[in-house]
């Protein structure tokens, strides 16, 4: 079963009958007995599980979902926002089937690839044919320095847009060793769709406040009790929620303290 959802963007207040240009699209296959998904704990991760819940559970299918957690050493907040996430999915949809939640820490120089390594470990283990990857794209290049200033300067390059139709063309993309599709819903657009998704559903505070997006260290967010502000992820996700909840990103973000120290 191909499952589209759809987000739809209205203006605010007085103008809320209006849609916006904004329509944010995804497609879902769930023709598969035994999936997987990468869970960081973070935003778009924990929206894709949910998604992938809700779907399953609306449509009755016999669909196991299997989950991977790949811990930075020096980011252990991920473990427990993750874990915090799944139980709440769980709870949420008690008639979706659970697999394994595999997890393990792994060294900062070595995250990506053990993370690439558990997840297909866990393919392997369970026959699982598709793996979702909630990974989107960074902000237009047109939003930008106007946006971000000079925090556009640390964002993650290879979610640039010009990057944009090599992940599409390779999504889904059949992988032989070991044999699964790997499918990312998001990939055509940048934080605004999550958003959209989490506005959709009326999730920003249920599930949302699980979730951490945060890649601030410990000396940044207080022992990893609180988010930095600074980091790229905090700042991009501040953008996205501003857009799509109609109110304006740039004033907010210029009183970060992050963008007040080179002023």
């Amino acid at each position: 079963m191909i499952i589209k959802d759809k987000a739809i963007i209205h203006k605010r207040a007085e103008l809320c009958e209006e849609i916006r240009d904004d329509k944010y699209e995804i497609e879902i296959d769930l023709n598969h007995k035994d999936i997987g998904i990468g869970m960081s704990g973070g935003m778009d991760s924990s929206l894709l599980l949910w998604l992938l819940a809700h779907h399953i559970s609306e449509n009755e299918l016999d669909t196991t979902i299997h989950i991977w957690t790949c811990i930075h050493e020096e980011k252990p907040g991920q473990a427990v926002h993750s874990k915090n996430v799944v139980e709440f999915v769980k709870k949420e949809f008690p008639n979706v089937n659970f697999g394994e939640h595999m997890t393990r820490v792994t060294t900062a120089k070595d995250y990506i690839s053990n993370g690439t390594i558990l997840a297909y470990e866990l393919v392997r283990k369970h026959g699982i044919t598709a793996l979702y990857n909630g990974v989107t794209l960074n902000p237009p290049d047109e939003i930008g320095e106007a946006v971000f200033k000079h925090k556009w300067e640390t964002r993650a390059l290879s979610r640039n847009w010009e990057k944009r139709q090599g992940w599409i063309d390779r999504n889904p993309s059949v992988l032989t060793d070991p044999p699964h599709i790997e499918y990312r819903p998001f990939i055509h657009s940048d934080k605004r769709i999550v958003l959209a998704f989490y506005k959709k559903y009326g999730l920003y505070v249920s599930l949302g406040s699980l979730t951490r997006s945060c890649e601030g260290f410990i000396e940044m967010t207080n022992y990893f009790t609180e988010t930095c502000k600074e980091c790229w992820w905090c700042i991009e996700k501040e953008w996205a929620t501003a857009d799509i909840f109609n109110y304006e990103p740039k004033v907010m973000l210029d009183n970060w303290v992050a963008f007040k120290e080179r002023e």
